[in-house]
């Protein structure tokens, strides 16, 4: 639910990339995955270090909590030229937005999915969405999400 509110603002604010979408629909799960990167509905979580491990230059001791910034490595310029860009052009792949490794979301290929169809069908049919009043941001210290996000579908 996050990630396709976070493609439809990301579609609403960059017209020119819904455009992109219009011309090739093939792009639509470049661009889900490109709104879940810039956006990373999920923010953070933590984990626990099984063993002692050194982060950079700190030593993480076993058992201690380690905070992950998802958001934070979604937008890091080591890794992302120009991260605060909704960019279609890019290669998103590698992104966190739905963890990693053993602690990978276990519905990001439903959602991937789901978005596809229903960029593909809205693409079809409208030539533009626009913002059609103040969003508002839900706030939470885990979640990146909209309380609302007024939009519009202009055939």
């Amino acid at each position: 639910m996050h990630g396709l509110a976070a493609i439809l603002h990301s579609f609403a604010t960059t017209p020119q990339a819904w455009q992109q979408l219009r011309d090739n629909p093939a792009l639509a799960r470049v661009a889900f995955d490109e709104a879940v990167r810039l956006e990373s509905p999920v923010q953070t979580f933590f984990r626990t270090a099984t063993v002692p491990v050194m982060v950079g230059e700190a030593l993480i001791p076993e058992g201690k909590k380690i905070l992950m910034f998802l958001g934070s490595a979604n937008r890091d310029p080591r890794r992302w030229d120009d991260p605060d860009t909704f960019d279609l052009g890019r290669n998103p792949s590698g992104h966190v937005g739905f963890g990693m490794g053993i602690h990978q979301c276990v519905g990001q290929h439903v959602a991937r999915l789901e978005a596809e169809a229903l960029l593909s069908a809205l693409a079809k049919r409208f030539r533009r969405i626009d913002i059609a009043g103040v969003p508002v941001r839900h706030h939470n210290n885990t979640l990146r999400a909209w309380e609302s996000l007024p939009i519009s579908f202009v055939e």
